[in-house]
């Protein structure tokens, strides 16, 4: 019996370092082919205009914009099922950063904005957080939650089992 309990406990534990070795790689990739002209912008429209953050905020998709110098764009609604009119705005920005709110026709959580800067058309799809999920939970926060939740069945296996092979218990408790 004591041997029983040795191997259940060692397959326990090599399952669990065999497990948290997969559970910590990160095989994201980041790819940023844009070149950055102001900090924290990350999308490039062309060289003079940046994407710096993009939220949908209700039926307003609310961007906020850098640019080097005066301009004026055109942002118009990206997408809308069927047939119909799109929404469209020309705007004058400053030089610097630029707040736009511009409402949108919300579809179903993915909704999206065109941006005529100079002689470039750029989209920038817009998507609503999930209300399942909400928070700024991460794929390492997933990770950690179910590492966290089979070590924390293997220990309670490995608890009953120590109970009925060393006869802690009064009645026979049935495993499988």
């Amino acid at each position: 019996m004591r041997s029983t309990f040795f191997v259940l406990l060692a397959l326990v534990a090599v399952g669990s370092i065999a497990v948290a070795p997969a559970a910590a790689q990160d095989n994201t990739t980041a790819v940023n082919n844009s070149t950055e002209i102001a900090p924290g912008c990350t999308e490039t429209i062309n060289e003079y205009t940046a994407i710096c953050d993009a939220d949908l905020n209700g039926s307003d998709v609310v961007i906020d914009v850098y640019t080097e110098g005066p301009q004026t764009i055109v942002v118009t609604e990206a997408f809308r099922k069927g047939s119909g009119v799109l929404n469209q705005r020309r705007i004058s920005l400053d030089a610097g950063r630029n707040t736009i709110r511009f409402r949108v026709t919300v579809d179903g959580g993915s909704e999206g904005v065109t941006i005529a800067a100079g002689q470039v058309l750029y989209q920038k799809e817009v998507k609503t957080s999930s209300t399942i999920v909400a928070g700024p939970y991460t794929a390492s926060d997933a990770q950690a939650a179910g590492l966290g939740g089979g070590f924390g069945v293997a220990v309670v296996t490995v608890w009953i089992v120590a109970k009925v092979v060393y006869g802690r218990t009064e009645e026979p408790e049935r495993l499988a």
